[in-house]
């Protein structure tokens, strides 16, 4: 049996997954993100999560797991929709032509708004048009259109009436709804369950204060929030240090208890060099289906596997790059087991204020500040990138640059991709360009 060799026996170059050498290094094909992301959800067709039943009341942003129905008609009768009186339109339809104009007491009935309509009537007259007079007789002014101001009996929802599809997103007008119309339990599909490991010997836990060459674990907490957002639910394992050992063990522990596992760290290529073993343990553990794809910053050492049949997110540690990671290919997992879209930032048009520069062939996504005037957006680059509070928090949008250049000159129009709401939008840049006056 041939042995891994770490260190070939020739230099290694980029892009080496077409040389002879049998390395564990050896590098798969760099992916487009849209290609790297099919390739996952490709491998993971079959896995579904299953159903629960809940209180109608807790339904908020659930996912529906079969259709829902009407248990009756709204409205259960036929009833007035103003006050007036209830009359058979046909009925008058003949006294009219005949120029009778007198109704009888039998022949009507009052009715308040709201109430219900005896089956003999089906049309309500307004007092304009008509006249009740002492002997408790009515005199027609106008005929009527036939089932003038009548809600028919099931003409607001019908028992049967299909409410909800399956894999819809409840929003408060379906509780609305589901409820006027008898739901009070619902299916739903089960949150798919999420394991959050972040690995590395620098890393340092909440709370406490990092050392020289140590930091705190905050892309745990992102990628939580991303996931509860998303419609998921998210756990946050202990940190794990730089041992291939126990990289392999944690990851072993937390495929049992999850749907989705992501992986923070030991993701790059240096391995046993660097102490980047999560590729290793992955490849052990199930299939690497990508190391690498053509986004940045991040991509370079993304890394999408599958084990024990569930997907596996690496994302690389430095938290700007975490966050462009999440935000392009955890989304589309949840989406996967909702069987709905779950993460739909809206896209506005800007007009460049700067010069964008693609960055070789990946797609770079870089964080904007954007105003509003009078011509609509613009929009120029934030003023720190990297790890920075200008790019987590005073960033308003992000946008995608690759190929020509010339699409991203000074004055171009391009696509953003909002990361707040339009009143949001302003609020911020509004006290941002308060600050830069003062």
């Amino acid at each position: 049996m041939k042995q891994s060799i770490v260190v070939p026996p020739q230099a290694c170059v980029q892009g080496c997954h077409n040389c002879s050498n049998e390395c564990e290094q050896k590098e798969l094909g760099v992916l487009s993100p849209a290609a790297a992301i099919d390739q996952l959800l490709l491998a993971i067709a079959g896995q579904v999560v299953d159903s629960e039943i809940i209180p109608l009341a807790e339904a908020l942003d659930r996912v529906t797991a079969e259709p829902v129905s009407a248990q009756f008609d709204i409205p259960v009768a036929t009833c007035a929709m103003h006050d007036g009186i209830a009359v058979d339109w046909a009925d008058c339809s003949r006294k009219w032509e005949r120029g009778e104009k007198v109704l009888a007491a039998d022949e009507f009935l009052h009715c308040p708004m709201g109430s219900v309509i005896p089956a003999e009537f089906d049309t309500l007259l307004h007092a304009e048009q008509c006249r009740i007079r002492k002997d408790n007789t009515a005199v027609l002014l106008a005929l009527p259109i036939q089932y003038q101001s009548v809600q028919l009996q099931g003409s607001s929802v019908a028992e049967g009436e299909k409410i909800s599809e399956a894999g819809e997103k409840l929003t408060p007008p379906h509780l609305a709804m589901l409820q006027y119309a008898g739901i009070t339990q619902i299916p739903v599909k089960r949150r798919p369950r999420i394991s959050i490991v972040a690995i590395g010997n620098d890393l340092r836990s909440p709370g406490s204060r990092p050392g020289p060459g140590e930091n705190i674990d905050c892309d745990s907490i992102f990628i939580q929030a991303m996931a509860r957002q998303c419609g998921a639910e998210a756990f946050v394992a202990p940190i794990v240090p730089d041992s291939e050992s126990e990289i392999e063990a944690a990851v072993e522990r937390e495929l049992k208890q999850c749907d989705i596992l992501v992986v923070i760290g030991g993701v790059g290529r240096g391995e046993q060099n660097y102490g980047d073993f999560t590729v290793k343990a992955l490849r052990k553990l199930g299939t690497v289906l990508c190391h690498g794809a053509s986004i940045s910053p991040g991509g370079k050492n993304l890394v999408l596997a599958c084990a024990e049949g569930k997907p596996v997110l690496g994302i690389p540690g430095p938290p700007h790059a975490a966050i462009i990671m999440t935000e392009r290919f955890l989304p589309p997992l949840i989406e996967h087991y909702l069987g709905c879209p779950c993460y739909e930032p809206q896209e506005i048009e800007v007009t460049l204020e700067a010069d964008l520069r693609p960055q070789g062939s990946s797609i770079w996504i870089p964080r904007l500040y954007v105003f509003k005037g009078d011509s609509g957006y613009t929009a120029r680059i934030v003023d720190r990138l990297g790890d920075t509070v200008d790019n987590f928090v005073g960033a308003m949008a992000s946008t995608s640059v690759h190929g020509d250049p010339e699409q991203y000159k000074k004055g171009r129009k391009v696509k953003a991709r909002l990361l707040y709401g339009e009143k949001t939008l302003e609020r911020k840049a509004r006290k941002m360009l308060e600050q830069n006056e003062d």
